[in-house]
């Protein structure tokens, strides 16, 4: 069985869906592919929290109706002692959703407009011909058995994920298979529960920062109402730590907070990346956004915001390129343009902050939230823009005399490093080629300042 579209969709969580619904004004002939059914639509588990800003940028819909569970107006970071608690308040809010009932509601809405959605549909590898990549193919699963179809279409959007359906079979010489570094990814375990007790302040989500816990990574509390609650953690690979449900199990079935659960609603594992975007999301008919395109915020691991900015990115460059008729990479580049240059750019910047917290420890993480190191208003900027600038004088002398009360004066030196890097990454990142000709060089110029940053601080992973 064959059909002919002009987009084919692979993988409808949260960065094809958004997609799916951004195209669906445009007059294209748009299919959706999904292994899951409607039930486990968007069923990657994560903390399912997201800022309200990732709607007001992309002019996706807002939540609605049971989707819409908790708002959420604050973010409370709590030390490893849990001691010390850092407040950062949401300025435009956010959401705790039910993931599987707003991906639907986008779906439904993409439906209505026409675009065709093909649930348990199993994407199995591309169709390429005369080295073209020219559609997909895959399985349908049905009652009356499994049918091979073929998926042609002029471009096709690998959103399956960190796994790459699509795009982990595409020939190695194409630079956007690009493979993901172990220890640039995370393994999260989360449950949802119902609890025995109302949750104080449920529009407050909480991170807790943890090496033993959550070595790499932390755990959080985040309400969906006054007693139900997404609780997990996220652990680095690839340096040897424990699975992360085997920790949860260890710590956090034991807490009187996390541990009284009356009633276990959903458990679940992923993989996902913590690192900057992959250094192109696009080639000759071929898109990649979300978790496989690593388009996610590396320091908490957040995907479902950032994968609805690259899906607006997306749609953009795919109506530029059949306006033009012209579905090759040169066209396709705006895409990696506009996403590059803005939000890739904080993206690089909070990686880069990332690679210097995975190397602190419980007792370092501590004393910088006791002595104010970590401040509201640099965690703020940090993780709204990637970059640290108010690493200002009256700061710098406050440093100095702790890290001489302190016996730390390396702390400072890498704080210092860290600022400084940050703020070139992002600089490179603003500077990210104007042509696919242009990437080799460009590329180099990242790997050798990640290279440099890593040896100034001393991580060898």
């Amino acid at each position: 069985m064959e059909y002919k579209y002009d987009v084919v969709i692979v993988g409808l969580g949260p960065a094809g869906s958004s997609l799916a619904y951004l195209l669906k004004d445009m007059g294209l002939k748009v299919a959706g592919l999904d292994i899951a059914d409607f039930n486990r639509v968007w069923g990657k588990p994560c903390g399912d929290a997201i800022g309200k800003g990732h709607f007001l940028e992309t002019g996706l819909p807002l939540p609605k109706g049971e989707a819409m569970m908790q708002v959420v107006n604050a973010v409370d970071i709590y030390s490893p002692s849990e001691e010390v608690k850092i407040r950062l308040s949401e300025p435009e809010g956010g959401f705790m959703i039910d993931r599987n009932k707003y991906g639907l509601q986008l779906l439904e809405e993409a439906q209505k407009s026409g675009v065709d959605v093909y649930l348990k549909t199993h994407a199995l590898s591309p169709i390429i011909e005369n080295g073209r990549l020219v559609g997909v193919y895959a399985k349908r699963h049905g009652e009356g058995g499994d049918v091979n179809v073929k998926f042609y279409s002029k471009i096709v959007v690998d959103a399956t994920g960190s796994g790459g359906a699509i795009k982990r079979k595409l020939p190695s010489s194409w630079p956007v298979v690009e493979p993901l570094k172990p220890t640039d990814s995370a393994v999260a375990y989360r449950k949802i529960v119902e609890l025995d007790y109302d949750i104080e302040e449920p529009d407050v989500i909480r991170i807790y920062i943890n090496a033993d816990i959550a070595p790499g990574g932390y755990w959080w509390l985040f309400p969906k109402g006054r007693r139900i609650a997404n609780i997990g953690i996220g652990v680095q690979r690839g340096r040897g730590y424990p699975h992360p449900r085997h920790l949860y199990e260890k710590y956090l079935d034991k807490r009187p907070d996390t541990g009284r659960v009356v009633r276990l609603l959903n458990e679940a594992g992923a993989l996902l990346p913590t690192r900057r975007p992959a250094n192109t999301i696009v080639w000759d008919n071929f898109v990649s956004i979300g978790d496989n395109a690593y388009t996610v915020n590396p320091v908490h691991g957040g995907g479902m915001g950032y994968a609805m900015t690259a899906a607006m990115y997306a749609a953009r460059g795919i109506e530029k390129a059949f306006e033009k008729g012209d579905y090759s990479v040169e066209t396709l580049w705006d895409i990696n343009l506009g996403y590059m240059r803005s939000t890739g750019a904080k993206q690089a910047g909070l990686d880069i902050l990332r690679i210097y917290l995975q190397t602190l420890t419980n007792e370092e993480v501590e004393w910088a939230m006791r002595n104010g190191l970590a401040n509201v208003d640099n965690l703020v900027e940090a993780s709204t823009q990637g970059e640290i600038k108010r690493l200002n004088l009256t700061l710098l002398e406050k440093a100095k005399v702790l890290a001489r009360l302190l016996g730390r004066p390396t702390k400072l030196m890498e704080l210092l490093i860290v600022a400084e890097y940050m703020s070139k990454v992002k600089k490179l990142y603003y500077e990210y080629p104007e042509r696919p000709d242009g990437l080799p060089r460009w590329v180099d110029r990242v790997e050798t300042l990640y290279r440099e940053y890593k040896a100034r601080l001393g991580v060898d992973w």
